[in-house]
């Protein structure tokens, strides 16, 4: 299956401006080693994290206004990712808080690469594109060519674009008209422009002075570093294969190579994962998937290699030398590429799930849902991992040592009319498919209780808001409720504040307006709720509430006076705190938090909000 051919193209790229990129402050960045899509430029996606076995929470999430396909990239205390809004984003590790943005103009589905104290980024319209890694400041652009036509013309899944590799200097990154691109990393200025027969979407891999990188003209190709002269390709099953004769791609390489032992671990829309000598592109050994597509770029580590299958819904170690399958554990649609560090490796799918599986067994340790597809790879760094949604968010999430956290939802059918929460039965399920417990009147108790005594991390989020009379008192500020509140734990609250105006559970009944009771809802919770009533008024998130997971806008009503001892996460027209939260002796993202009830992804986002003010650099 490998030829040696010296053919290439030989058409020239359009220089569009090149600018000096010399910088005092860039000249800080470039001594770091270079950061890029799977960790290196050869693409085998094993991270030296620090990360723990249990999900601690959400560091922090951050909104972009397109689909973030991007994976992002972490180097030294800025994560760098692109969104389909055509926006670069550079952000704080450890608060998400923007360090700056550059506007490309057309969508980002490319991972950047960091290096020289430049960022290195493509577009959906075949740009390749330098911005200064402290300010985003443009330092040349250029473009590439027109897209080739796809071989049968219906071939869907085109989401990613190539992501530059960055070595010594040069950056090689894949284009649309089928082109390999080798350039200057200073100036942008071309060194060589090796060609394919197809659009290269897959990201090209660098080891021992060789370029390894897929084409959607269904090849694996190997090209020399220094000249770009081809030494060989390899033809794939899906060479062989006529798309139309299936209804869907058979042919494209998508996945971006691994290289590590002198072997090329790639996927294949034919339906195969391939090994492949780097040296002659002989085949070594081929895992059928089965028809279903392995779009992910696989990682390597201690000689396992780590993939995913796309309609087949798994993710799989097999032996590097043997490609004997060692665990296989069942997952969403898996696009996004895993990334495997000591312990664990780290997937996201299109079910929206992050998961976590042990990296010896296949042993899902734990999951983070979203509320959309997952097509980035997630990043470990230290003890976050980062990764981007089609919902348009960029997500980090903490892991930490065991104990994990107890999560918890209160829900008893007992209480149902007493709830104001449009479906609490909603959020109960929303929730509990996101691993969360259900608590009734009869179990609750035993929960808080189990808390306050063993202090394990926990959260309670009431899908109904009444408090039953088990952990309630005469004395709101002696309640069980408010003791587990003092105890360091976490209640998230969607509906009236507590004791304020509660319903009585069998008839659904509040009575008429005296029967308020704003003394009590402020003695239980220590803020006064002397101002909170019913009207309904328009509310925006404060920058606290985007880093909780809430939406830039919504109706609410109950708003209190801003108070020192709280944090405002949404402030309504007239200036009162709708939604809020308070600390009562656990660490930041514990405490009373009051969300709004009909959006239960803002419900679960804010009761995973556990942050660490100082995470691992």
């Amino acid at each position: 299956m490998a030829r040696v051919s010296s053919s290439r193209a030989a058409l020239s790229l359009s220089l569009l401006f090149i600018t000096a990129c010399a910088s005092g402050q860039a000249a800080t960045v470039a001594d770091d080693a270079p950061a890029m899509f799977r960790g290196g430029p050869s693409r085998i996606g094993s991270y030296d994290a620090t990360d723990g076995p249990a999900l601690a929470g959400m560091q922090w999430r951050v909104m972009t206004d397109g689909d973030v396909i991007s994976s992002p990239v972490v180097f030294g205390r800025t994560v760098y990712v692109g969104s389909g809004d055509g926006k670069l984003y550079a952000l704080d590790r450890t608060t998400g808080a923007s360090r700056w943005t550059h506007d490309a103009g057309n969508a980002i589905a490319s991972s950047p690469a960091v290096g020289g104290g430049l960022v290195y980024f493509a577009t959906r319209d075949g740009h390749v594109v330098a911005v200064d890694a402290n300010s985003g400041a443009p330092r040349w652009r250029i473009a590439t060519g027109r897209d080739m036509p796809w071989p049968w013309g219906h071939e869907s899944g085109d989401v990613y674009t190539s992501s530059p590799a960055y070595v010594d200097g040069i950056i090689v990154v894949g284009a649309g008209d089928g082109g390999v691109y080798a350039l200057d990393a200073r100036t942008g200025k071309q060194r060589w422009r090796a060609a394919t027969r197809g659009r290269v979407r897959s990201s090209p891999a660098i080891s021992n002075g060789a370029v390894f990188v897929g084409s959607a003209d269904g090849r694996v190709y190997a090209f020399d570093l220094a000249t770009g002269k081809e030494r060989w390709h390899f033809d794939t099953e899906g060479v062989q294969l006529h798309s139309e004769k299936f209804g869907y791609d058979r042919r494209t390489v998508q996945s971006s190579p691994a290289v590590s032992r002198g072997t090329v671990f790639v996927g294949a829309r034919d339906g195969f994962l391939y090994a492949i000598s780097a040296d002659s592109g002989r085949l070594r050994w081929r895992f059928d998937h089965k028809i279903s597509w392995v779009n992910t770029s696989p990682a390597v580590r201690d000689g396992v290699v780590y993939a995913g299958s796309s309609d087949a819904q798994f993710i799989q170690a097999l032996d590097g030398a043997t490609g004997k399958e060692l665990w296989r554990t069942k997952t969403g649609t898996t696009w996004s590429s895993p990334a495997v560090t000591e312990h664990f490796v780290y997937a996201g799918d299109g079910a929206g799930h992050l998961t976590a599986l042990d990296r010896a067994t296949g042993a899902i340790r734990w999951q983070f849902r979203v509320a959309s597809q997952v097509w980035s790879s997630p990043t470990p760094n230290g003890d976050l991992v980062v990764f981007g949604g089609t919902d348009g968010a960029v997500y980090a999430l903490r892991t930490a040592p065991l104990p994990a956290v107890r999560r918890a939802v209160f829900f008893d059918t007992a209480y149902i009319k007493s709830s104001s929460l449009p479906d609490p039965a909603l959020v109960t399920r929303f929730l509990g498919n996101r691993g969360y417990d259900t608590l009734t009147a009869s179990t609750v108790e035993a929960f808080l209780r189990a808390r306050i005594a063993d202090h394990a991390p926990s959260v309670v989020v009431f899908a109904i808001d009444h408090l039953p009379q088990s952990i309630t008192d005469s004395v709101p500020e002696r309640s069980l409720f408010r003791q587990y509140l003092d105890a360091g734990g976490k209640i998230v609250w969607p509906g009236i504040p507590p004791l304020l105006f509660p319903r009585d559970p069998t008839t659904g009944s509040a009575g008429g307006l005296d029967a308020l009771n704003w003394r009590a809802a402020t003695r239980l919770l220590g803020v006064s709720h002397d101002s909170a009533m019913f009207d309904l008024r328009g509310v925006q998130s404060t920058a606290a509430g985007r880093r909780w997971g809430l939406p830039p806008r919504w109706r609410g009503a109950w708003g209190i006076a801003p108070d020192p001892s709280i944090t405002v996460l949404g402030r309504d027209e007239y200036g009162q705190a709708v939604s809020w939260t308070k600390r009562y002796g656990g660490p930041e993202g514990t405490g009373f938090v009051r969300v709004p009830g009909d959006d239960p992804l803002s419900i679960y986002l804010a009761a995973e909000y556990r942050p660490s003010i100082s995470t691992q650099e």
